[in-house]
């Protein structure tokens, strides 16, 4: 519960540090969909099956230019160790900001609906290269899951 909670409180601090309307000279969104390509590779690597796939919808509440941005999607991932639905809700603190291009840190939570799990804490960094691309690396400490992911948004 405590987990949840925190999640909410960050989506609702994040709305209201991220929420400024959209510079009208630069004719940018603050809120973006996404389409989103992933692989999952569990550690130790020699004792694994081969990595999982995942594929899914994001929505991203934020620009490049602004200090915090909220994540938050549905995915599809596919492999030998896990298989399922899982929708990650993720608070980015952009640390490198030059004009269309970001560097971040985040945090957050991926819950899953296997049976097995209920979800677990994610940390990701990556860049935001403009409004559209994203491209990131994350750990799941929980399953021992380092992956990576792009992710185009219209």
């Amino acid at each position: 519960m405590k987990k949840i909670l925190c999640v909410f409180a960050a989506v609702l601090l994040s709305l209201a540090v991220a929420g400024q309307s959209v510079d009208a000279s630069r004719n940018e969104k603050a809120f973006r969909l996404g389409v989103d390509l992933s692989a999952d590779c569990f550690l130790p690597a020699s004792q694994t099956p081969p990595p999982s796939v995942g594929v899914g919808l994001r929505a991203r509440f934020g620009r490049p230019d602004r200090l915090l941005n909220v994540v938050g999607g549905v995915r599809y991932i596919y492999g030998q160790r896990l298989s399922g639905f899982q929708v990650p809700v993720m608070l980015n603190l952009n640390l490198l900001r030059i004009d269309k291009v970001a560097a971040y840190v985040g945090g957050g939570y991926e819950f899953d609906f296997f049976g097995r799990y209920w979800g677990c804490t994610k940390f990701q960094g990556g860049l935001l290269l403009g409004p559209h691309l994203d491209l990131r690396v994350f750990y799941k400490p929980y399953q021992a899951d380092l992956g990576a992911g792009v992710t185009y948004y219209f």
